[in-house]
């Protein structure tokens, strides 16, 4: 059961819920072939795979941090939560909101993917980062949120 899910209060509900860009995935994919390929070929019969294992662990522990993350919206909060073991979260009422910003570099635009900054009043901000489609994204919480 997710975290969110777990801390919804009463009359609350999921509006969207928020996947990673595929290009989060990329470079742990690539480094789990390669770990795959050094235990498969880079060893002599008596050798060791400790250094194929290694290299596999980091990337399938990304794995594990990627998919435990959550970008939620509901129809009372913008809701980010991170981590595995010791987790982060961040949280924003909707009548808090002030304002909804996209922020997306040049290989952001290329591939179809940025950051969705929501600030509020004070010092308060969440940051969705690598979201798929950040500007069909932003228009439907606006929506949401009464923007």
């Amino acid at each position: 059961m997710s975290y969110v899910v777990k801390t919804l209060s009463k009359d609350e509900e999921i509006l969207e819920n928020l996947n990673l860009h595929w290009i989060n995935y990329l470079s742990p994919g690539i480094w789990l072939a390669f770990g795959c390929l050094v235990l498969l070929f880079g060893f002599e019969p008596e050798g060791s795979f400790v250094p194929g294992i290694i290299v596999c662990a980091f990337p399938v522990w990304r794995f594990i941090v990627l998919s435990s993350e959550e970008m939620v919206v509901t129809n009372k909060r913008v809701v980010f939560k991170k981590g595995v073991i010791a987790t982060h979260t961040e949280e924003l009422k909707n009548a808090k909101i002030e304002s909804v910003e996209i922020r997306q570099g040049i290989l952001d635009r290329i591939f179809g993917c940025g950051s969705l900054c929501f600030s509020g009043t004070g010092t308060s901000k969440v940051k969705f980062e690598s979201i798929d489609n950040p500007w069909e994204v932003k228009s439907r919480i606006e929506e949401y949120i009464g923007d």
